[in-house]
């Protein structure tokens, strides 16, 4: 007869035993009265509806006036970081130059929010990155791309498709411009 995990671990420690056994009813039953209670059990995070959308977001990046195909001319771990950057400091910039992770807990925790407040500062970006954040990008995308910039422009095209299935651009919005 092959024994169980908890009956080994019931033989081996009781005390133990009873903890594993305290979470494990603790977690069924607040997860079925609709409590998230772990990190590890957060089904929100895979449950919400992705949408369709109608429009997509891309990132134009001019170095000394002339277009950078950084898909091609930069690593994927470099491009990750230089993309993603940009499009949370987009998100900072669209919100009151406000770090959308404040504004996140903000909303989720209501009047709870004043518990984490000094910790959600400390970690988050405030007003003296978000001003550094130019600097840093002119220098990343110089070690980046292995070359000297004097200019860098960031823009924030809108593409749409439309009825014959052709990609148009319908907008573009300037981020950032830094002359040197």
């Amino acid at each position: 007869m092959r024994k169980t995990y908890l009956f080994r671990l019931y033989q081996h420690s009781k005390t133990l035993f009873w903890s594993v056994a305290i979470f494990c009813g603790m977690t069924v039953a607040l997860t079925f009265a609709g409590h998230q209670i772990t990190p590890f059990f957060l089904w929100a995070m895979f449950s919400e509806k992705e949408n369709i959308r109608t429009t997509h977001e891309v990132i134009d990046i001019k170095l000394n006036g002339e277009t950078f195909n950084y898909t091609q001319e930069l690593i994927d771990a470099n491009r990750h970081i230089v993309t993603g950057s940009i499009f949370y400091y987009d998100k900072m910039k669209n919100n009151n130059d406000t770090d959308p992770t404040r504004t996140f807990f903000q909303e989720k925790l209501g009047d709870n929010y004043t518990k984490i407040q000094a910790t959600l500062e400390r970690i988050t970006n405030d007003e003296a990155q978000y001003a550094a954040f130019q600097e840093w990008l002119m220098r990343y995308l110089e070690r980046s791309a292995h070359r000297k910039i004097e200019t860098l422009e960031v823009n924030m095209q809108t593409w749409a498709y439309d009825e014959s299935g052709h990609l148009n651009l319908v907008n573009t919005k300037p981020i950032l411009t830094i002359n040197n």
